[in-house]
């Protein structure tokens, strides 16, 4: 849990004066030291109205690099070109020219501290919503949960889809911060804890908004009469926001994805019903973004589509396998019950694909996962894939799977993959 002060810095000479002894202390890093400097920053911020410190230095910072690389598209995502040896050796001998003097002092504590802007950004996002919900959890109250459902195998564990989290009040508890914190801000916590702190997905830190808003699964555990703990959540966006999916990003959209659009996989497309029939041409695609639409534009009914991401889980250690497994399993379920047909996903989990591949390897006729493309993201260990859940199928399949028949499939799957069988 982040320290929450007075804030007692009420100019910037003070909070120079702060940043300077954090920069020169010469203790060892101790975590009392980065909460002092995120209510430095953060007193900074209120008193400058600087509120886009960090996206300014990051992308100077960038250009920096870009500049002297000369040229406009850096490969990897933001943690490799940061913690690139280019990028250490100019943010340590380079300075900010054109932005203001303060902007260098944090970028130095941030490294000292963080060791580089990045983390320090995310870290502040957490310090500002704990922070915050520290002054203000008072006012709600715990809320309604008679509305969720009951997972079969744990009648601890909840589960719903929430239309709109931005309006939801109801408290929970995270197991990333003793605070309690209404919905939307705990979804957020979550997905930066997860995402950005966890597995250093910075690009997330530009559109924290999405986690606030909009239409989410849930799951959370009782807590013996105290407030529930939430363990996992997903975002959920139909068609009428496609404008807002992440499949059409810039990122996804490029040539380094790679397509892998098999007949068994067209087939599968041709025979589940929901595309207009013969989308065998489709195999003649070369980028991923004109497949992208003209599968799409393939969808007879596009109400049936949605896009799924931020799927994020947490929990203790030893729960956490468990915990995605109840989350695939009633994500799909709820999204074939309200009728999403045709789920959009990113996935590099390997248990994930594995379970899928699983799966696929039963169902010759309809397979209920479709990969379309991957990627190994430069700087990350993992191939990620963008393709497609036909929940109807996947669900029948989650309602006859346990969680030990799970482990099973993935167990085998790996085996399989490791003598060259379903690689």
């Amino acid at each position: 849990m982040y320290l929450l002060k007075e804030k007692s810095l009420n100019d910037s000479a003070h909070v120079e004066l702060e940043l300077k002894f954090l920069l020169n202390n010469s203790n060892k890093v101790i975590k009392n030291k980065q909460n002092e400097l995120l209510y430095t920053i953060d007193t900074y911020i209120d008193i400058s109205g600087n509120i886009d410190i960090f996206q300014r230095i990051v992308s100077y910072r960038i250009k920096e690099i870009e500049n002297s690389q000369n040229q406009k598209n850096l490969k990897g995502n933001l943690y490799t070109i940061f913690t690139s040896d280019e990028a250490k050796k100019n943010i340590s001998e380079n300075l900010l020219f054109g932005l203001p003097p303060l902007f260098r002092l944090i970028e130095n504590c941030a490294t000292k501290y963080f060791d580089n802007i990045l983390e320090c950004w995310a870290h502040y996002e957490c310090y500002k919503i704990t922070s915050k919900a520290s002054q203000t959890q008072n006012i709600h109250n715990s809320g309604y949960f008679a509305l969720s459902n009951t997972c079969d195998e744990d009648d601890s564990y909840k589960y719903e889809i929430v239309s709109n989290i931005e309006n939801d009040t109801r408290l929970f508890h995270t197991s990333f911060s003793n605070v309690a914190l209404d919905l939307p801000s705990a979804n957020l916590l979550i997905n930066i804890e997860t995402f950005i702190k966890q597995q250093h997905w910075y690009e997330m830190l530009y559109c924290l908004d999405v986690s606030l808003n909009s239409e989410h699964f849930i799951l959370y555990q009782e807590n013996n009469g105290e407030l529930p703990l939430l363990l996992s959540t997903a975002l959920i966006q139909r068609w009428s926001n496609q404008h807002k999916w992440l499949t059409f990003q810039p990122f996804f959209q490029t040539e380094n994805w790679t397509i892998e659009l098999s007949n068994e996989k067209l087939n599968t497309l041709n025979n589940c019903g929901m595309y207009e029939v013969g989308v065998n041409y489709l195999a003649q695609e070369k980028e991923i973004k004109n497949l992208d639409r003209k599968m799409l534009e393939s969808v007879k009914n596009k109400d049936l589509v949605c896009e799924i991401i931020r799927m994020a889980i947490s929990g203790k250690n030893e729960k956490l396998n468990f915990t995605l497994f109840l989350t695939l399993k009633y994500l799909t379920i709820e999204l074939s019950n309200i009728g999403l047909k045709i789920a959009y996903t990113i996935v590099e989990q390997p248990s994930i694909l594995g379970f899928y591949r699983s799966v696929n390897s039963e169902n010759c006729e309809i397979s209920p996962y479709v990969s379309v493309c991957s990627q190994h993201v430069e700087g990350t260990k993992l191939k990620t894939y963008q393709g497609i859940v036909l929940t109807d199928v996947m669900s029948k399949i989650f309602k006859e799977t346990n969680f030990r028949s799970y482990n099973k499939r993935i167990i085998s799957m790996r085996k399989l993959e490791r003598i060259g069988i379903h690689g």
